[in-house]
């Protein structure tokens, strides 16, 4: 007899049927879909100094909520400590163990974002250590492809920090339209290397780059990395190892296996997974539940590239490839080191790729032209007698 009560997708925990997100792995549930996004708009033309529209998607800060130690009571809390300072409009996203509200900042009446610790997991000293982590590794950080932060602070028992609001959408959504062009392929992966490289200077490694932590911003689609929530400085991971958090999908073989001193050649392999499923349209490894997916990360090769698709140029593909080595020494050693080979592609033109479609028909109408001629001789030689 089957068992009637529903279970995460990602790791397989019972849930309850009002359950929203996985309180373990804060998978998005049937009920309530969203891919593991924070920031996340989806009308970009809204004013920026305006409330949430019905574009967005949005769950009002007074809503009930089902989770019991999550509901009004929890919204009138934060609404105690935030409400001198800033005005929430609503919730715009939810992670594994964080929420994202959206704010107006009455000092300087700019809208941002407010990321805040959930409360089920406020007593979980895993958690609460990576949200801290979270906030300090992007104080260091400044770059224009990672979200900064303008405040991180600790009032009454709660954890937040305060972003930028920003308009966009996340490369998860854009996926869900079908594979990228190749050319939009590099130019984001060029951006995410560029962005990575200046987390590694300052020894932090992302551990869980995916499509729905990677944002488009604006009609330009320009590049930000997001969600450092599982980000550790690469010198406190070798003192105190622990647990490794990320997506089964797009997580090293050292990651699957649980290692320690896990270093920035990890993110170079995410980034191959990254670009593996925009180039293809599907990640390199699928299985039915995520132990499936991360023995085949250590054991098994993903499915070459070109042998899916040959059109996309040979350089291009090796250079994915090479991010997917399993052990780290064989990958590039550097982000850097891998935007250079990105940059190295070289495209087919349009006229040239219509010719390698149509190069097997060229072959064998010029075969049927020598058969042909060759009858054609051998029927004028028996004509004449000859033979």
């Amino acid at each position: 007899m089957s068992d009637p009560t529903p279970h995460c997708a990602g790791c397989s925990r019972p849930l309850e049927p009002d359950d929203r997100f996985c309180a373990k792995c804060g998978r998005p549930t049937r009920v309530f879909h969203d891919p593991e996004s924070t920031l996340v708009v989806a009308g970009a033309s809204e004013s920026a100094d305006a409330p949430a529209t019905a574009k967005e998607v949005t769950v009002p800060v007074d809503a009930p909520d089902t989770a019991p130690t999550s509901g009004a009571a929890f919204n009138e809390r934060l609404r105690q400590v935030l409400d001198a300072e800033y005005e929430l409009f609503s919730l715009i996203g939810q992670g594994g163990f964080a929420r994202v509200y959206k704010a107006r900042d009455r000092r300087l009446d700019r809208i941002v974002a407010i990321k805040v610790i959930r409360p089920e997991v406020v007593g979980t000293k895993l958690f609460v250590d990576s949200f801290r982590s979270e906030g300090i590794a992007l104080a260091k950080l400044r770059h224009p492809a990672i979200v900064p932060i303008y405040d991180i602070r600790e009032r009454s028992g709660l954890i937040y920090y305060i972003m930028p609001f920003v308009q966009g959408a996340t490369l998860e959504s854009r996926l869900e339209r079908g594979r990228l062009p190749p050319f939009e392929t590099r130019r984001i992966l060029s951006e995410l290397t560029d962005a990575l490289s200046a987390a590694h200077r300052a020894n932090m490694v992302h551990l869980d780059i995916k499509p729905a932590n990677v944002f488009l911003e604006g009609d330009l689609g320009k590049v930000l990395l997001m969600d450092f929530g599982t980000a550790r400085a690469i010198t406190s991971a070798a003192e105190e190892g622990g647990p490794v958090v990320g997506t089964p999908e797009y997580m090293s073989p050292e990651q699957a296996r649980g290692l320690p001193n896990i270093d920035h050649r990890s993110d170079i392999y995410s980034l191959g997974a990254l670009g593996y499923r925009m180039l293809l349209g599907r990640p390199p490894f699928s299985g039915r539940n995520a132990t499936e997916i991360l023995e085949k990360h250590v054991t098994e090769a993903p499915r070459d590239i070109r042998y899916v698709n040959p059109t996309i140029p040979k350089d291009f593909a090796d250079a994915v490839m090479r991010c997917l080595a399993k052990a780290p020494a064989d990958r590039f050693a550097t982000a850097k080191e891998l935007d250079a080979a990105l940059q190295a592609v070289t495209f087919r033109t349009t006229r040239e790729l219509s010719a390698l479609r149509e190069k097997p028909a060229g072959v064998h109408r010029t075969i049927v032209t020598l058969v042909v001629g060759a009858a054609l001789i051998l029927g004028v030689l028996a004509g004449l007698g000859i033979g």
